[in-house]
């Protein structure tokens, strides 16, 4: 990566000569540049010199970010030869080692794994700093994004294509004890495209008794298809497209029995032709309808089982499974 290079003179004075020497930054600051992830502590500097000076004060301070525009300073526990450098408009970034010690003043050397500040007589004292939190927890097939681990770090979770947060909450915040307060996620899948046949689909974050799968179906022979929508290990659901004798069988499987079959006549899908198939499951009643038109209500024979997945199948081409909830 190329960076621009800031040019800057400071003029410091020279410890215990009373002369003053130029430093030029021009060779260690990074224009449009910033380290992600590693910032543990902000704060607000009049100057990118008094920025450089509070990384000097912090022994945990490794390189800083400086943001122009809002004077903020971000102190980064880690540098530029261990960790990558993304490019970022309106900030500064530099190592801190590149940088004079006289920065610190009295503070130099003053404290371990502490931060260290001045009194109005220029006395040095040290107190603890906060490292910031660990990274945040990851969460499967989600995205995640944050700045860094300082205390009020916030860190954002997007789920990727196709699946869906189960959690109203979709990020967590760095506490000063260290730990990211709440809990985010899983992301859990709600659709599919072109599945393979004869193939399961988990309801979507589960603990729900309503939902509806749309599914885009296309019979390749006349044959038999079925969909079943299982929960605590029975079908409480149950629809066969006969075809070949043009029926619809609708039952539900309890303990290893079948309860009482409901027939229609005829099949509303074709050999060849997609249609969509979509199953409502509101208020107890399981629904059926097909490209639009209502077939036929089901109530649910056990109420108190929340459905856990559907499963189709049968010799047909599923373009589409889509869950919602």
């Amino acid at each position: 990566m190329h960076l621009r290079l800031f040019t800057i003179v400071l003029f410091l004075t020279g410890v215990g000569s009373g002369c003053c020497t130029c430093f030029n930054a021009s060779s260690v600051v990074a224009v449009d540049a910033h380290i992600e992830r590693y910032v543990f502590r902000k704060v607000r500097s009049q100057s990118l010199y008094s920025c450089a000076s509070a990384c000097q004060m912090s022994s945990v301070c490794k390189s800083f970010n400086f943001e122009t525009k809002t004077r903020i300073c971000e102190l980064n526990s880690n540098r530029s030869d261990q960790v990558a450098i993304t490019t970022r408009p309106g900030f500064l970034y530099s190592d801190i080692n590149h940088w004079p010690k006289s920065l610190a003043g009295a503070c130099w050397g003053k404290c371990s794994m502490s931060r260290c500040y001045l009194d109005r007589l220029g006395r040095a004292s040290c107190e603890t700093e906060f490292q910031g939190c660990a990274a945040p927890p990851a969460v499967a097939n989600a995205e995640m994004h944050y700045d860094g681990v300082y205390e009020g770090a916030v860190a954002e979770y997007t789920c990727r294509d196709n699946f869906m947060m189960c959690t109203a909450r979709h990020s967590r915040v760095c506490q000063l004890t260290g730990n990211w307060n709440g809990s985010v996620g899983p992301c859990a899948q709600y659709s599919w495209d072109n599945p393979v046949r004869n193939s399961r689909f988990d309801v979507p974050c589960g603990n729900s008794r309503s939902f509806k799968v749309a599914m885009n179906i296309t019979p390749m022979a006349d044959k038999t298809l079925k969909t079943n929508v299982y929960g605590g290990g029975n079908i409480q659901y149950h629809i066969v497209f006969r075809l070949d004798e043009n029926q619809l069988v609708f039952n539900s499987l309890t303990s290893g029995v079948w309860g009482t079959e409901i027939k229609l006549s005829p099949v509303p899908l074709a050999v060849g032709k997609e249609s969509l198939v979509e199953i409502r499951l509101d208020q107890g009643m399981f629904m059926l309808s097909v490209d639009g038109s209502s077939i036929h209500n089901f109530t649910d024979r056990y109420p108190n089982v929340i459905p856990e997945y559907i499963f189709f199948g049968g010799d047909a081409i599923l373009t589409a499974v889509y869950i919602t909830m």
